[in-house]
């Protein structure tokens, strides 16, 4: 997938293999021309888990569930 998606990788968007997250500072309008279907997506969401962690949105965060599990 980073091969589609190289020009915008670590601009807006993070790509694990099918994980992707797309992420914006600033206005949503500027990005909106890069996305097709909008309501497939979640907006101005201010904590999200992704690959592990919690991310907000001055800090990220290790998903305590998680390090569970690898404890147990």
């Amino acid at each position: 997938i980073n091969y589609i998606l190289y020009k915008y990788l670590d601009i807006f968007i993070i790509a694990y293999l099918n994980n992707v997250l797309v992420y914006i500072s600033r206005t949503l309008k500027k990005y909106k021309i890069y996305i097709k279907k909008l309501e497939k997506y979640k907006f101005y969401i201010i904590k999200i888990e992704f690959l592990g962690y919690i991310i907000l949105r001055k800090n990220i965060l290790v998903d305590l569930k998680k390090l569970i599990e690898i404890y147990n």
